[in-house]
């Protein structure tokens, strides 16, 4: 018995590549990298290239993060979207993932959204700031009904938390016109 054991391991060992070296993989990163935000400058800038970049740790990342502090992100949607997207009452942090996950999924390969803010007006207020600025988003995705430019006005609460890095901790959006609003955008893809 003990030799018919010894016989099967050699055999086992022989036929199968236990010991041969194998092809190296790339690493996987991301298509960008985040810089710690240090500045509110910093902040908006890791904003606007993950979303355009459709990176979502990168995306979350800009948000208050509650490990690291006392205060919870909020989203207020513009009014209208707030009547047609019931779902828009309790946005929170996963809400956020959610949707922007979703939008990475449908969203074309390639630079497919283009954020662009504009008319910004920024009040520092020590250890916050609220930043205010027009936006408009492009979003090219495989579903036409989606497709199209989204446009408004940005109210960001941000702050520092307890890493020292500044983080939004509010976001109200603004409806401008008739135009279809960043609210509108979030009700449709959650």
């Amino acid at each position: 018995m003990k030799y018919f054991l010894i016989l099967i391991l050699l055999v086992g060992l022989s036929s199968c590549d236990l010991f041969s070296t194998r092809e190296p993989e790339l690493p996987t990163t991301s298509s960008i990298t985040q810089v710690p935000a240090s500045t509110p400058d910093i902040l908006f800038g890791n904003f606007k290239s993950s979303i355009e970049e459709k990176v979502i740790d990168n995306y979350m990342v800009c948000f208050a993060d509650p490990a690291f502090s006392s205060k919870k992100y909020t989203f207020t949607a513009s009014a209208a979207a707030f009547v047609q997207y019931p779902v828009l009452t309790n946005w929170g942090i996963e809400s956020e993932r959610q949707y922007f996950n979703n939008l990475k999924t449908i969203s074309l390969n390639g630079n497919s959204i283009t954020l662009s803010l504009s008319n910004q007006v920024n009040t520092p207020l020590g250890d916050s700031a609220i930043y205010q600025a027009d936006y408009s988003l492009t979003v090219n995705t495989k579903d036409q009904n989606i497709t199209g430019d989204y446009k408004g006005t940005v109210q960001f609460k941000i702050y520092l938390d307890k890493r020292n890095q500044w983080v939004i901790g509010s976001w109200e959006d603004i409806r401008k016109g008739d135009q279809k609003s960043w609210s509108d955008l979030k009700g449709r893809l959650y």
